[in-house]
Order: structure tokens, then C-alpha cells, then sequence
């Protein structure tokens, strides 16, 4: 205890009692009870201590020593009581904190906490250094989250989109589509190292991070700078952000604006630093800067801007896709050029300033996109966007080759990024697409007559009794697409429940199923008939030594309303074409078989005159030339050489339809049973696809060999990996004609094109055969026909069974433009030659009124092609002093048409 003065006053305690104090009650009050068990000292009133108060701070000494230790543990102990409220609540905190605050976060406070407090006594610096570590700790803590990292390094890169390549003019693959998806607006580039000295990565770099090479994924001088800006300017002004920070907020983050969002673009930043090089940060920059008109990334806006790799752009262009990284929309050089051209300017001199180009390198620049770019802008529309100028340079070729892929493949090709080299030739595609197409649409321009569309009406009228008028007067068959009765009751249908399937969608949170009601009621109100769409058409074109499809076209344009494959799915009467397969047939039999009763050959006379059949149901058919005149008896080649019909029924009929089927079945690669057993067979009667003429015409061609036509060469994966390939040599199958018979036809088809129906077709410089093809009423107009090189079928008609006027003839709209673009397309290839007579093939002398051995009287003779065995023997029976007839006409025992040929 403190000793008084004699006053009554409390004298003041000692220094050491009053630190003691200052560092423990504990200490202060065990050192009072040991001065009172020892009896004290005492003080008198000139501060000298007596003997006794000596000897007992002798004895205090090491007491005072250990007081100073107990003290710390006392103090301890002391704060623990104290602060006993204010630790629990803090300890609650960190093992139960609120939502929001990471593991992290506890761990942080937790165990460096109070360490880093200790530090901030005792300056001013430290505080501010502890205030800003503290913040910056709490800022890193909210904003962290353990999946960031993961995030980087478990980057697996982008959904590639998958590759089309044809084969260019030097025989190397030429890229031609990307199968893009309509909300991706992305072409993935990689960038090497060297790269970064491209006139884009420079520009980019001058006007976004100019320090983008040396700082660590923050400039903290730019902070500052852009700190200092925006607090004198009271906003907003300028932005802090380096490349990669960039990268990290397109890559990982949202759009918010926010300092928690900041913080952590920072924090991706740094870890984006850590694992990558300078070149793949500009990389992942380059594929996800958005740059207007729904391009992602620098290869897409490049190829919509001024369609060209990103590679190739000069300092003008690479300016007007770097001056639109803040504001695509409102800087787009299509909808606003003035704005454009201002921001360019600031560009411009940001390079200058940086060191990029001189001064004169960018007047130059600014004087080309002044005097060229901006012009050849006025002819885009302002709202044009990137999916629809993506590459797809044949969107018949892109549409096949998806179709032709399997389901597995078809469902990765957006993201996949395969590679597809496909048979696709350029030049062949390229001279399609400018011939083809703007000679249909020509067509369409002629004058015609209103199809018939009032089939509702008809069907009321006339649908109870129009069946038999068909069985008695031979009319083809219609249909009707939906009868007046089913179109009201579907209406009726929708109307009444249209209200609660409204209350369902309200119920389900979607608007599907109205939607659907909706479009019924639509079709409902819509005539029944299909949309005219005008006269269509198709091309395609062959390799006769492999199968490779060269170029593809399906109509008038690819466009949304009118996408349909014609020339693989397209199935119509082929008309008078089909003829050459019928006289493949005989010719082949008759090869095979030397000595039958039946022989038909290059020489063979029939009766070209009108003829009159009677099926096995007791109706009637009577073919007709298109003429409407008749040549009386002639040979096969005249007859095929003018398309004579009653020739070519006369021919059928004669060989019947069980020498001739297996034949046909086999050059056409279609099953024998599905073909009509009847003689309209010779005439075109099955329908069939371009590709299917065009397959079966590459049998002659090649010299009697099946070939399976292709369009896919080899895929690929995104690691270069073939998981795909087509064997050309495999495409050529088994030889299914005599090579004899190929060359004969091949004989008779280029007569066709020197001197008959096929004129038109005739090549410059090459020699070619084919043979045009015209249906009844002409609804369907065809030429199919081949050079050694290249075989190519052609379809002209309506989707509907319309005709096509008095002019729509294979002669006259199929095979000119077969001729043009057989031209263009083999332009620049090597002129061949049809190859000579083989050697099963022999040439004799016959008489040209009847086809057989001339006999001295006969007046004119010509030179036949024939197959060894086959040259007729019976001399002419034409000249004869009996002067018989020459026609061959069937024995008397057997009918002309058997019943089972119907």
C-alpha cells in the first residue's frame, strides 16, 4: 500500500510501482501484498529508506524479476477476461462468418491478423502500410475464389468451328466453308512469337496496353495515370485496364462494373501472366475481342470488314478494327463513317506517338481508307452482320458435304473442329454456281401461264368421279395437299383451344406451345398448294476414273426458302436420257450371249412409225415422237442420234424385259425389281435422281466399270489426326459392261452431239458425248453426258408437274447450258481424247437401208461399230430380188408385249 504524509494526503507512488501498474493489475497488487507481509518500508519525510527497507528491496530484486514474468502472464490472462466478449464474437465470425466471406478469408485474419497489427505500431508509415495491406487482403479475400485458378490452367480452349476444303487450281486444298454457328461470330487464329511484330498485334497494343510487353498483367503506372484523370475530370475518362486484364474479364467474367469484379480481373490477370507468354495472351485477345456486327475476335472482323486474313491487313485497316475496341456499335465504319473516321484519327496518332509508323506512313494509311475503304462501303447494307458474309463460298457444296456426314460428326461440326477435305473442285464449282444459276433465273423471266392453284375447288367438284375419268382417258394423277373439310376442322381445332393452351403457356413459364397453335392457325389460312418457287434445276458433275464429285448445284440460290438438294434428292422422269442405259443393256447382252434369237446392235433395224399397245388391262398406249413425224425402218444410231421413241419401244419389246433388266439394274446401281417391267421403262418412265443419271452415264465413261460417286476425301481432327478417308482406287468396283459395249455407246452418244438433239452441247475443242432427255408435256428437260474427264448430268423443271411451255426440251434448255459450263469448268485442263477402238470391238461394212451384209445392188453402204461375234451374216434383205422388208419383226408364236411386262 502507498504510505501517507503526515498531512493525511496519499503520497504518490514510485516510478517502478507506477509501471508495474501500467503493465498488470496482478503484478501491482502481488507486490503490495508482499510489502505488507514483510512489514513495508518506510519512507521518511526526506525519502531515505531505513536498514530494514534496504534489506527487504535486497529481497525484492528477484521478486521483481519474476513479477515482470508473472506480469506477461498475468496480462494475458487479464486481456482474456476483458476482452472475452469481443473474442467469441470474433472467433463466431471466423468459424461461422456471415455468407459471402471465403475460407480464405478466416484463415487470413486468423493467423497473420494480429502479427501484421504489431507491425503498424509505432509510425505513421506503418499504419498506412498496414491499412493498405489490410485492404488490399480484405479486397484479394472477397474477390478470390479457389475455381480462378482452375480456371487458367485447366483452360481447355475454344469450340473450334470445323473446316471445308475443296481442291484449289494447283491441286491443293483451298479452304471454302466454316461451319459457323449463328451466335458465334468467332474464326480461331493462333499466333507465334513472331507475330507480335504484325502490323495488327502493333496497333493493337499501341492503343490498348502499350506497356503489354513488359509489365506482369497490371500497369500500375497506368492506375495511377488513369487515377488521376478521372478524379480531375469528375468521371470516368480513362481506363487502367492492360491486355490481360482484358482477356480475363471476356475470357472469365462478366460485363458488371464493378470494384469486386475489378479486383478479381486483376487477380485472373496475374494468374494468366504466371502460365502464359506474351504471345498466347494476345492470342486468347485476338479470338474474344468483340469488334461489332457480332464478330468475336480480330480473323472474324477481318474477313467481314475487308475479307482478308487478319495476317494481310495494312496499317489503314488494322486502324479501323482497333479503333473499334470500345465501342463497336457506335464506331462501326458502316453505320457511322464520320465517327469512324474521327476515332481513326485518334488512332492514327496514338501509332505515331508510340513509334509504330511515321508520319507519313500514316497519311498514307489514312488517304487509302479515305479514297478507297470508306467509298466501297456505300454498297453494304448498315446492318449486315457477320454470319451472313461468314466463309461459305458454296453453300450447295457446305449444305452436301453436313448431309453426307454421320450423326456423330454432324452434331460436333460447330464445335469440333474437324478438318473435311472433300472432292470439291473449285474452278468446276465456281463455274457451276456463275453458269448454272443465272440461267435458271433467266428462264424464270420468260413469260408463262398461271399454274393452277384452286385444287380445293376441283377436288369438290369433280374428286367423286375424276378416277374413272382417269382410267378412261389415261390422265396422270393429281393430289390434293389438304381437302376444304380438314382445313376447316384443323381451324375450328385451333380456335377453340387456342385460349387454354394461352393459359398453359402462362402456367409453364414458356410460350412453345401458343406459338404452335399459332402457326397452325397461320397454315390453316394459307392455300394448300406448295409455294412456286419457279423453274428449278440441278448440276452435278463426276470424275469417270474415281468418283469424285466436282461441283454441286441444287437450284435457282441457296436461300432460306429454297435449300433443297435437287441433284441428289430430286427424283423426276428422265426422259429419252434413260435411252442410251436401255441400249447398253441389248448391246451387252447380245455381246455376252453371240448367237441368240434376240440381238441387238449398232445395226439393228425397227420400225420408227406409230404404234398402237394393249396392256394386259385392256388399255391402250401409243407412243409418239416429239416431232410428231416418223423415219419408217432405221438403224439404232440414226434412231438414237434423232431420239426417236417408237424406236426405243419398239427395241424394249423386242429384247423383252427379262434380257434387259439385269443390265439396267446393273449400270444404274439400282435393285432390279425396282424398275417397271413395261416398255415405258425405255422411255424414261422411272424417275430418277441427277446423281443416279449421272452415275450410270460414268459407266460409260470410264469404260464399263461401276463407280461409286464420293465427295469426302479424308476429316481430320483438331490435332491433325485422319479419322476419315476414302480410297479412290476402292471407288472404281468390278467392270459390269463389256469394254466394247462402253465404247460403242460412247460412239452412238457423240453422234448425238455432233449431229442430233444435243448440238448445243458441243465443246470447244473436246470431244464429248451425251444425250438429251424431255418428258411428256415437257415437264422435265435433261442433258447428261460425258468427256474423258469429267461426266456431268443436268435437270431443268418446276417441283411440281408443271409444265415447262412448247420450248422445254433437253435440246433446247438443258443442253446449252451443259456446254457452257463443261467449257468454263475444263478450261485450263489438258484436252483427252476418247480412247480407240478395244479390242473385243471390230468394224464391218453393212448396208445402211437394212443394217446387214451388203449385197453388190445395194446403193449405199456405211461402216459399223460391232462387237466380235455379233456382225450380222443374213445378207440385205432391202435390195434382195425378193425385196423384203428389213424390219425385224417378232415371230408369230410371241406376242409383242408379254403380260407380265406390264
Amino acid at each position: 500500500m502507498a504510505s501517507k504524509d503526515p498531512s493525511g494526503k496519499k503520497k504518490p507512488s514510485s516510478p517502478r510501482k507506477s509501471a508495474a501498474s501500467k503493465k498488470g493489475k496482478t503484478s501491482t497488487k502481488k507486490t503490495s501484498s508482499r510489502e505488507s507481509k514483510t512489514g513495508g518500508s518506510k519512507v521518511t519525510r526526506k525519502g531515505k529508506a531505513t536498514p530494514s527497507s534496504k534489506k527487504s528491496a535486497a529481497k525484492k530484486a528477484p521478486v521483481r524479476k519474476t513479477s515482470r514474468g508473472s506480469g506477461i502472464t498475468a496480462k494475458s490472462e487479464a486481456r482474456s477476461q476483458t476482452a472475452s466478449p469481443d473474442l467469441e464474437s470474433y472467433r463466431k465470425g471466423v468459424f461461422d462468418p456471415q455468407e459471402g466471406v471465403g475460407l480464405f478469408s478466416r484463415v487470413f485474419f486468423f493467423s497473420i491478423g494480429g502479427r501484421l497489427e504489431k507491425l503498424a505500431r509505432g509510425s505513421l508509415l506503418r499504419a498506412l502500410v498496414f491499412t493498405g495491406s489490410v485492404g488490399a487482403g480484405i479486397i484479394f479475400c472477397i474477390t478470390f475464389t479457389f475455381a480462378d485458378p482452375f480456371l487458367v490452367w485447366s483452360d481447355a480452349g475454344y469450340d473450334e468451328p470445323s473446316s471445308l476444303y475443296g481442291v484449289g487450281l494447283d491441286g491443293k486444298p483451298e479452304l471454302i466453308a466454316r461451319y459457323v454457328r449463328s451466335d458465334s461470330g468467332r474464326e480461331i487464329v493462333e499466333l507465334k512469337e513472331e507475330d507480335l511484330k504484325l502490323p495488327v498485334a502493333r496497333a493493337f497494343i499501341a492503343t490498348e496496353d502499350n506497356n503489354f510487353e513488359e509489365h506482369w498483367g497490371l500497369d500500375l503506372y497506368g492506375i495511377a495515370r488513369a487515377a488521376v484523370v478521372n478524379f480531375l475530370a469528375g468521371g470516368i475518362r480513362e481506363g487502367a485496364s492492360t491486355i490481360t486484364q482484358q482477356v480475363a474479364r471476356l475470357r472469365y467474367l462478366s460485363r458488371e462494373r464493378s470494384i469486386v469484379r475489378k479486383a478479381r480481373e486483376a487477380s485472373l490477370a496475374l494468374f494468366l501472366e504466371a502460365r502464359l507468354s506474351k504471345h498466347e495472351i494476345l492470342e486468347l485477345y485476338f479470338n474474344e475481342v468483340p469488334l461489332g456486327h457480332g464478330t468475336n475476335g480480330v480473323q472474324a472482323a477481318s474477313q467481314f470488314y475487308f475479307n482478308k486474313d487478319f495476317r494481310d491487313l495494312n496499317w489503314g485497316e488494322v486502324a479501323v478494327l482497333s479503333s473499334l475496341t470500345t465501342r463497336p456499335n457506335d464506331l462501326s465504319p458502316l453505320k457511322y463513317p464520320s465517327d469512324s473516321a474521327k476515332k481513326i484519327r485518334v488512332v492514327f496518332q496514338r501509332l505515331i506517338e508510340t513509334g509504330m509508323i511515321t508520319p507519313k506512313d500514316a497519311t498514307e494509311a489514312h488517304n487509302y481508307l479515305a479514297t478507297e475503304y470508306y467509298p466501297s462501303l456505300f454498297n453494304r447494307y448498315p446492318d449486315e452482320n457477320y454470319f451472313g458474309v461468314r466463309t461459305n463460298r458454296f453453300p450447295y457444296a457446305t449444305a452436301y458435304v453436313l448431309d453426307q456426314l454421320s450423326s456423330r460428326l454432324r452434331r460436333r461440326i460447330y464445335t469440333g473442329g474437324y478438318k473435311i477435305y472433300s472432292t470439291i473442285n473449285v474452278k468446276h464449282q465456281q463455274s457451276a454456281e456463275d453458269q448454272m444459276i443465272p440461267w435458271l433465273k433467266k428462264l424464270n423471266e420468260r413469260p408463262r401461264r398461271s399454274p393452277f392453284t384452286r385444287y380445293e375447288t376441283f377436288d369438290r367438284e369433280a374428286g367423286d368421279f375424276m378416277p374413272l375419268v382417269q382410267a378412261l382417258f389415261g390422265l396422270p394423277e393429281y393430289s390434293v395437299k389438304r381437302t376444304q373439310a380438314e382445313r376447316d376442322f384443323a381451324l375450328e381445332l385451333a380456335r377453340h383451344w387456342r385460349d387454354e393452351f394461352t393459359m398453359l403457356n402462362l402456367l409453364s413459364g414458356g410460350e412453345n406451345v401458343a406459338r404452335a397453335f399459332e402457326q397452325e392457325l397461320q397454315r390453316s389460312h394459307e392455300g394448300n398448294d406448295d409455294d412456286d418457287k419457279g423453274i428449278q434445276g440441278a448440276l452435278i458433275s463426276v470424275r469417270p476414273d474415281t468418283g469424285a464429285i466436282t461441283a454441286v448445284v441444287g437450284g435457282t440460290g441457296f436461300e432460306s426458302r429454297n435449300q433443297l438438294l435437287r441433284f441428289d434428292s430430286a427424283e423426276r422422269q428422265p426422259g429419252s436420257s434413260f435411252k442410251p442405259i436401255v441400249y447398253a443393256a441389248g448391246l451387252d447382252y447380245t455381246g455376252r450371249n453371240p448367237g441368240t434369237d434376240r440381238e441387238l446392235t449398232a445395226s439393228t433395224v425397227l420400225d420408227d412409225s406409230p404404234q398402237h399397245w394393249l396392256s394386259a388391262d385392256l388399255s391402250e398406249y401409243s407412243p409418239e415422237n416429239y416431232s410428231g413425224s416418223y423415219m419408217g425402218p432405221i438403224r439404232m444410231r440414226p434412231a438414237l442420234v434423232q431420239s426417236r421413241n417408237t424406236w426405243a419401244i419398239q427395241a424394249f419389246t423386242y429384247m423383252q424385259p427379262a434380257r434387259l433388266l439385269p443390265g439396267i439394274a446393273a449400270i444404274t446401281g439400282i435393285a432390279e425389281d425396282q424398275f417397271p417391267r413395261n416398255a415405258t421403262l425405255a422411255l424414261g418412265s422411272r424417275e430418277m435422281t441427277p446423281l443416279q443419271m449421272v452415275r450410270a452415264y460414268a459407266v460409260f465413261a470410264s469404260g464399263g466399270y461401276r463407280i461409286d460417286p464420293y465427295l469426302i476425301q479424308r476429316i481430320e481432327d483438331r490435332d491433325g489426326n485422319v479419322i476419315y478417308e476414302t480410297d479412290p482406287e476402292q471407288q472404281r468396283k468390278d467392270r459390269i459392261l463389256l469394254e466394247a459395249t462402253a465404247y460403242i455407246i460412247t460412239s452412238l452418244l457423240q453422234d448425238v452431239v455432233q449431229e442430233g438433239t444435243g448440238t448445243a452441247a458441243r465443246l470447244y475443242g473436246r470431244p464429248a458425248a451425251g444425250k438429251t432427255g424431255t418428258t411428256d408435256r415437257s415437264t422435265n428437260a435433261w442433258f447428261v453426258g460425258y468427256t474423258p474427264n469429267l461426266v456431268t448430268a443436268i435437270y431443268i423443271g418446276y417441283d411440281r408437274n408443271i409444265s415447262l411451255g412448247r420450248s422445254g426440251t433437253g435440246g433446247g434448255m438443258a443442253a446449252p447450258i451443259w456446254g457452257r459450263y463443261m467449257n468454263r469448268a475444263l478450261e485450263g485442263e489438258p484436252v483427252m481424247r476418247f480412247p480407240g477402238p478395244p479390242e473385243g470391238v471390230v468394224q464391218a461394212t453393212v448396208c445402211e437401208t437394212s443394217g446387214k451384209r451388203p449385197l453388190p445392188q445395194c446403193p449405199k453402204t456405211i461402216t459399223e461399230y460391232f462387237i466380235r461375234g455379233t456382225v450380222p451374216d443374213e445378207p440385205c434383205d432391202a435390195h434382195s430380188v425378193e425385196g423384203t422388208s428389213p424390219v425385224i419383226m417378232p415371230e408369230s408364236t410371241e406376242p409383242v408385249l408379254d403380260e407380265d411386262d406390264f
